[in-house]
């Protein structure tokens, strides 16, 4: 008798242990393929807007005199670098571009370089969008990762602590 009622406690035991991994890990997962959808809109999105950099790059090399300012930004589409990492080169060559601007006065005048300069800003609120759904679920899911049943479970699944994409505001409020 003694042993049937060890046996149904190690087995109700084995049975909330198995309940409670693959509770944490199916909230772990929501998070996770809330952010891996993030992710690929940003990626996207920030492919486009490397291509419209390179757009502005011409612009701004037939306007400048063919110096070529934005040579070290462009290159990074044959890097191997994460979003994040993407994300922060592609914000340095918009600062950079609107430096041109202020400097040279004619890039203002032509509207194409103005055209493509607006859809640039116009693809950076669908990216501050993106970023901010991305943040907001790598937070939760940090912080889940950090307690109990959670930290234990996400070891075992693999599931990592994610860094977060910055929003780069400027003193106006815009991105540029």
């Amino acid at each position: 008798m003694k042993f049937y009622i060890i046996l149904a406690i190690v087995v109700m035991l084995i049975a909330i242990l198995v309940f409670t991994y693959f509770a944490c890990v199916t909230k772990l997962k929501k998070y996770q393929e809330k952010m891996n959808k993030a992710e690929e809109i940003i990626d996207e999105n920030l492919n486009k807007k490397l291509d419209l950099v390179i757009t502005l790059n011409g612009t701004i090399k037939k306007v400048t005199g063919k110096k070529d300012y934005l040579k070290d930004y462009i290159s990074i589409r044959d890097l191997i670098i994460t979003n994040i990492e993407k994300d922060m080169k592609l914000n340095e060559a918009i600062k950079l571009i609107n430096e041109l601007t202020n400097d040279y006065s004619d890039l203002n005048s032509d509207k194409e370089f103005m055209k493509t300069f607006k859809s640039l800003r116009e693809l950076d609120e669908v990216l501050v969008s993106a970023k901010n759904v991305f943040n907001q679920n790598a937070v939760k899911s940090n912080q889940l990762i950090k307690t109990v049943p959670y930290n234990i479970v996400a070891k075992i699944a693999k599931y990592r602590i994610k860094s977060f994409y910055t929003t780069n505001k400027t003193d106006d409020g815009d991105n540029f």
